[in-house]
């Protein structure tokens, strides 16, 4: 055998010495076609990827591949080839499935299409409440029921002690004004989404095995989210964009063409805009409670008529209304302005209570009021517009792979988490309505999103068929651990100069000193618009985000893939199917996903050194437990094209 391969290896040898002046024209025609393929497959690829910036979608994306897409992913122990660098870089230094050991690169073009769909969702707008609680001055208020007499003769007969007895007695001015400032939605309400289509490109190399060591590439999208969601029921989501690319050098050392190891470097980049409406809530109603009234407040002529309230996380903070500049509408009810109008059309009363001429009703409320302080009950609208980005060089995959007997492969890979922090700005308007108004927020943005780890075990196996082809089956089990470290997390940047250690390192601020953010303002004419600023970041740290975030709940899941291929000498045929367990809560408002369950098809055809080929892949969703269900079944498709070339 050794003498018949050396005397096969001499004669090619020479034969290929004779004709290398001839083929030396060709061969630079060949290299400059080559040169221009590239150049066109780079601009190709330039082109459509500002495309897909634009348009991607789907939280997470495994089949970037031909073979991926038309093996559902069952691709790993079995993986041959340029695209081998992302799903097994272990894989690389072993020889291609036509036994060759060459050069290969991989330019695939994914068209992914998500159809429109109906559904009913359980609201979380539970309306918006609110009481005002007015504690009274009470030395003007003794001055006015006893200074209406001179020399015992009253000058306003009657007035004084009215007024006195009406907030003493809490029968004439009221101390506790209730509001409902927002409707509750109905307990179901509706939502929609449109068609969506969007292209996803990416790119695959590996080198030649040279002594040993392959070393390769990947370039793909992993990951995204966008998606326009319509109605009210589609207000948490309504138009949220998260789109991340990944750059992936990868090096392996094969033994013997029987053990290898591979590890690839992941460079993320991510970027995102979130615009969304969330109805969060304020309160509830034992955070209502109202304790004593102090011995101090006694002292110091301060009177609420039985409680006051606790100043817990749903109360704004108490102010003098004297920093009023207008009276805001609904602050006021109906009985007292009565009351108020009878103080300002008796003059008698200008002097004793130190009202100036021509007095308003807000001037007979900052002689007689010491302090306002209103409490809230309900969910408030919070209404975000915001983007970020961030760069991540911190992630890795390692992976082995074994032969075992005759035509098996035993393969293992790693995918680590990857952290990242997108920084950016967010614009948040806070609305309560009625005499509270609304409050608009602008801050530095901190989404906190983490790539999961995920552990693949796999093992495929090869049966020889008749005229040099062959069948692989393989089978693939994926753990994927998205229960840990934090996904759509969002932090404000907040300046401790400004508002102090203790708040800025409150959820859901970090402290950020000297960047004299964030910067809050208040509505025209409402009660807030004469706070300062930390008594409007007071009423925006009502809000308990905590109960709003898109990552709440969610589960480590277990994936299975089957996948079969046919290759032969010219044609590869690909059937697959796949189960995927839907990592989201099923019963809470969040990222919609539910359990997939996959199959795919695909071929490719190789001629003269280049693949070219077609898969198409189909996920029917369950949403038959998620409370975004709706009508029929959920589906993703993709439909994948690829042009090879080996050399």
């Amino acid at each position: 055998m050794e003498s018949l391969e050396s005397r096969f290896y001499n004669f090619n040898n020479k034969k290929l010495s004779n004709i290398e002046s001839k083929n030396l024209k060709d061969s630079k025609k060949i290299e400059n076609i080559e040169s221009r393929f590239y150049k066109f497959l780079l601009a190709l690829f330039i082109l459509l990827n500002l495309t897909h910036i634009i348009n991607a979608n789907g939280f997470k994306i495994q089949e970037q591949s031909l073979n991926a897409t038309a093996l559902s992913s069952a691709y790993v122990a079995g993986a041959r080839g340029a695209d081998a660098s992302y799903y097994n870089p272990a894989n690389m230094g072993f020889l291609n499935d036509y036994g060759e050991n060459k050069h290969e690169f991989e330019f695939d073009f994914s068209i992914i299409n998500i159809p429109g769909f109906k559904f009913k969702v359980p609201s979380t707008n539970q309306g918006l409440s609110s009481f005002t609680y007015m504690e009274y001055d009470i030395a003007p208020l003794r001055t006015l029921r006893d200074s209406c007499r001179v020399n015992g003769v009253p000058l306003c007969p009657g007035v004084g002690p009215a007024i006195y007895n009406g907030v003493m007695g809490g029968n004439l001015i009221p101390t506790t004004v209730p509001l409902q400032h927002s409707p509750p939605d109905l307990q179901v309400v509706d939502g929609s989404t449109g068609d969506t289509n969007f292209m996803l490109p990416k790119f695959f190399y590996k080198s030649k095995n040279y002594s040993g060591f392959t070393f390769g590439a990947s370039f793909i999208a992993p990951s995204g989210l966008a998606m326009k969601w319509n109605g009210k029921g589609g207000e948490f989501l309504q138009d949220v964009m998260i789109f991340l690319i990944e750059f992936a050098p990868a090096i392996s050392y094969t033994y013997k063409d029987i053990f290898s190891v591979g590890l690839g470097w992941r460079i993320l980049y991510g970027m995102g805009t979130f615009n969304n409406i969330v109805y969060v809530p304020l309160g509830i109603s034992s955070e209502q409670s109202k304790n004593d009234i102090s011995t101090d407040d006694k002292q110091n002529n301060i009177w609420l008529p039985e409680q006051k309230p606790v100043s817990g996380k749903n109360c704004t903070p108490s102010f003098d209304p004297d920093i009023l500049q207008s009276l805001p509408g609904g602050l006021i009810p109906p009985e007292m302005e009565s009351m108020l109008d009878m103080v300002k059309d008796n003059p008698v009363l200008y002097p004793i209570l130190g009202l100036p001429p021509n007095a308003s009703q807000l001037d007979v409320i900052k002689a007689m009021v010491a302090k306002i302080q209103t409490c809230l009950v309900g969910t408030a609208q919070v209404i975000q517009q915001s983007n970020g980005s961030d760069l991540s060089i911190k992630g890795w995959r390692i992976g082995a792979s074994v032969k075992v007997g005759k035509g098996g492969m035993f393969s293992i890979l790693y995918n680590s988490d990857v952290p990242m922090r997108f920084e950016g700005n967010v614009v948040a308007d806070t609305v309560i309505g009625g005499p509270v108004g609304s409050v608009r927020m602008e801050a530095p943005l901190y989404l906190y999103v983490t790539m999961p780890q995920i552990l693949t075990v796999a093992y495929a196996h090869e049966f020889k068929l008749p005229n040099e082809a062959k069948l692989r089956l393989e089978a693939v089990y994926e753990r994927t651990f998205w229960s840990q470290g934090r996904k759509f997390d969002t932090e404000f940047g907040c300046d401790s100069n400004l508002f102090g250690k203790d708040v800025c390192t409150k959820f859901p601020f970090v402290d950020m000193p000297g960047s004299k953010l964030p910067f809050f303002t208040a509505s025209p004419g409402s009660v807030p618009e004469s706070f300062e600023q930390a008594q409007l970041m007071g009423m925006v740290g009502l809000a308990d985000f905590t109960a709003v975030k898109m990552g709440n709940g969610w589960v480590d899941t277990d994936t299975f893939r089957l996948g079969m291929s046919y290759i032969g000498k010219k044609l590869r045929l690909m059937v697959s199917c796949a189960y995927d367990k839907a990592p989201v809560p099923q019963t809470a408002i969040g990222i919609p996903d539910s359990d997939g369950y996959m199959i795919g098809v695909g071929a490719k055809y190789n001629f003269r050194g280049f693949d070219i080929g077609a898969g198409l892949s189909q996920t029917f969703k369950d949403s038959s437990r998620s409370v975004y269900a709706g009508t029929g079944v959920g589906q993703l498709r993709i439909a994948t094209f690829s042009i090879g070339y080996r050399w």
